[in-house]
């Protein structure tokens, strides 16, 4: 019984320890939700060689994203180049803020 009673202790005090290293921190997730946005509006224009996007938003404002490499491009549920965007397509853009910049994780072309 004792033998029982000290494994059933041992294996709550270890699943409690693996609980408590999976738990993030709220100030954490809060920063990680701040650091992200949606951009949607207008291509003004594209720069493949630097991955580079200016968007034109719904307020007018231009928004430069840098485009990482990872990111995905679709149009018409098809996946594309940077360089086959054009000024003047409307995308909304997923991006996350790094280092003072903003850089595009996916790139959608709405119709």
């Amino acid at each position: 019984m004792k033998k029982f009673i000290f494994a059933f202790s041992l294996s709550l005090f270890l699943t409690s320890l693996g609980l408590a290293s999976a738990t993030v921190p709220q100030s954490e997730v809060s920063s990680a939700q701040k650091a992200a946005k949606m951009v949607s509006g207008e291509v003004v224009s594209v720069d493949p060689a630097k991955s580079e996007l200016v968007v034109k938003d719904d307020t007018g404002s231009e928004v430069r994203l840098l485009v990482g490499k990872g990111a995905r491009v679709i149009k018409e549920g098809k996946a594309i180049t940077l360089a086959d965007l054009k000024p003047s397509e409307k995308v909304v853009c997923e991006a996350e803020e790094s280092g003072g910049s903003w850089t595009a994780k996916s790139i959608r072309v709405s119709s």
